[in-house]
This record gives structure tokens, C-alpha cells and sequence, in this order.
């Protein structure tokens, strides 16, 4: 298994495992036949791609989509990882109930070539970087104090993440990417761009937009109830007994918060992130997004 390491430039004695596959990097706990295998999954006409960074928010959206899709606001009794392409087997994905909702964190030119070839809808899912590395070093934390390992200071991890050295590389990158299929007329119609914080702050919006991107023409009060159930407290509840979980909380749903990156951000990170984006987003249509917001 092609396994890489990562080491912070203040610790070079720290190595963080990475399994890397044709230039890509991946958890180390994925199995590297699936990834090869990936991009030939079986599609149905009626699946949905979910797509996004990691932490994004794309567990949230899964139980968005997968409610419109089954016109019913009952949580789906399936965790994410079971649909998600970059870690299932298309033996164990094909056994699965139609209405998929098949995910990952690829690149769009890695999605499955059935999904470009059928047009399926795809949901993209964009959060600010600052709260993704946050809320990825506070996961990595648990794993490593899990298995006894200490986790560098966060600067120092955040000076990795910024430079692509973690799983799926830098987060300007996904998102650059994925905003040149969307600028391509062929693949435009079939990508929603959803941004986390907007569904955090207008959930009945975007899930109204969510709904007629899906053609799943459901009505306002099922909407309501979605919108009810998706809260995090309630996905919290009914999600317990089938998550993943770290010292006994679940490791997907955790606090669900905007700006949680300011707690964490010396003056000096600051700017070393705002001189990154800038350089990196420079050409991008999401420029200003997330550019220097305190």
C-alpha cells in the first residue's frame, strides 16, 4: 500500500500516515483497490452525487437530500460512509436502496464516468476553509488522543493543511476545480453549489433550492419538517446509535457553527491565511467569499 507521511516542519520526528494513489491523497485507512476501482462504480439514473471538501458539512446535506428524495422526514437509517464512493466497494454500494445518494471528496474529474455519462445531479458543498481546518484539527485531535498520539499545535498543523499536505490537498484546489466543471456549459446544469452557511442561517431557503434543483417537488411543510429534523440536536439523537463515535460523541455532528475559526486564529495565522487565499482565489468567482472576515 503506497503509504506516504507528513511530518510538521517544527517536528519532523511526527509522521502522519497518508495513503497516496495516482498523486492523490487519501486516509490512510482507505483501501486503495476501491480508489482504483472508483471512477468505474455503477450508477442508476435516480442516484445524486454529493460532493464537497472534507468537513464541509456534507453529512448534514446527506440527510437533506436523502429526506426530499424519500419525501419524508425520517432519517435515513445509513451512515454517509455506506454511499461513499472513495471508501465502499461497488459490490456493497450496488446493495444498497435506490435513491442514492453517493458521496466523496474527490475532484470532479474523479467522480464515476457514469455520472457525467447519465447527468446526474450533483450537490457541491463549500464551507470557509478557516472553519473546515478547524473542525478537522479538532477531530484529529480526538483520533490521536484516542491511540495515544500527540497532535502538533495548530499552527503548525494549519501551515499543512493550507499546503495541501493532508488528505485531498489543499482546499483551494477542490474548490478552483470543481468551479471549472460548473463554468463548463456541458456539466453546468447538473451541479448546486450549496454554501454551509447558508443553510446553517436560511435552512428553509436552501433547501427550497435544494428541492427544485432535485425535481423533488415536495411542499412547504415537508420542507419544514426537513428542516426541523436536519437540526443538529435532532440529527444528534437520531443518528447516535448508528455514527461513528469518539469518546462516546459522534464524530460527524458536532457543533455546526459559523466563524468557530475566530477561537482559534492568532493575528499572526491570520495573515498568513488571508496572504494564502489571496494568492490561491485570486482568480476565482468565490473570491470574496471568504477573504478576511473577523
Amino acid at each position: 500500500m503506497p503509504i506516504t507521511y507528513v511530518s510538521p516542519e517544527n517536528d519532523p520526528q511526527t509522521k502522519y500516515p497518508i495513503l497516496e494513489v495516482n498523486g492523490v491523497r487519501y486516509p490512510s485507512v482507505f483501501d486503495e483497490e476501491v480508489i482504483r476501482n472508483m471512477m468505474d462504480v455503477d450508477m442508476n439514473d435516480d442516484d445524486v452525487m454529493l460532493c464537497g471538501y472534507m468537513r464541509s458539512g456534507t453529512h448534514w446535506c446527506f440527510e437533506v437530500i436523502n429526506m426530499l428524495l424519500r419525501k419524508c422526514d425520517d432519517t435515513i437509517p445509513y451512515r454517509k460512509e455506506d454511499f461513499h464512493i472513495e471508501q465502499t466497494s461497488n459490490e456493497k454500494l450496488a446493495h444498497l436502496p435506490l435513491h442514492r445518494v453517493l458521496n466523496g471528496h474527490m475532484h470532479f474529474e474523479l467522480l464515476p464516468k457514469a455520472a457525467l455519462e447519465k447527468k446526474l445531479k450533483i450537490v457541491y458543498v463549500l464551507r470557509d476553509p478557516r472553519d473546515v481546518a478547524c473542525s478537522w484539527y479538532q477531530l484529529m485531535k480526538k483520533y490521536f488522543r484516542d491511540r495515544e498520539v500527540e497532535i502538533c499545535p495548530f499552527t503548525d498543523w494549519m501551515k499543512l493543511f493550507l499546503n495541501g499536505e493532508f488528505e485531498w490537498g489543499t482546499w483551494f484546489d477542490h474548490v478552483t476545480n470543481w468551479e471549472k466543471a460548473m463554468a463548463n456549459p456541458q456539466h453546468s446544469s447538473s451541479i448546486l453549489v450549496v454554501r454551509f452557511e447558508d443553510l446553517v442561517t436560511q435552512p428553509m431557503r436552501e433547501i427550497e433550492r435544494i428541492d427544485e434543483f432535485l425535481n423533488t417537488k415536495t411542499d412547504d411543510k415537508l420542507r419544514r419538517r426537513v428542516v426541523e429534523k436536519c437540526s443538529l440536536e435532532n440529527i444528534k439523537r437520531d443518528k447516535h446509535s448508528i455514527t461513528d463515535k469518539l469518546e462516546g460523541k459522534s464524530v460527524h455532528f458536532v457543533q455546526g457553527k459559523i466563524g468557530s475559526w475566530k477561537d482559534n486564529f492568532s493575528e499572526e495565522l491570520s495573515e498568513y491565511f488571508n496572504r494564502v487565499y489571496d494568492e490561491k482565489m485570486k482568480d476565482s468567482k468565490f473570491d470574496n467569499m471568504y477573504r478576511q472576515q473577523v
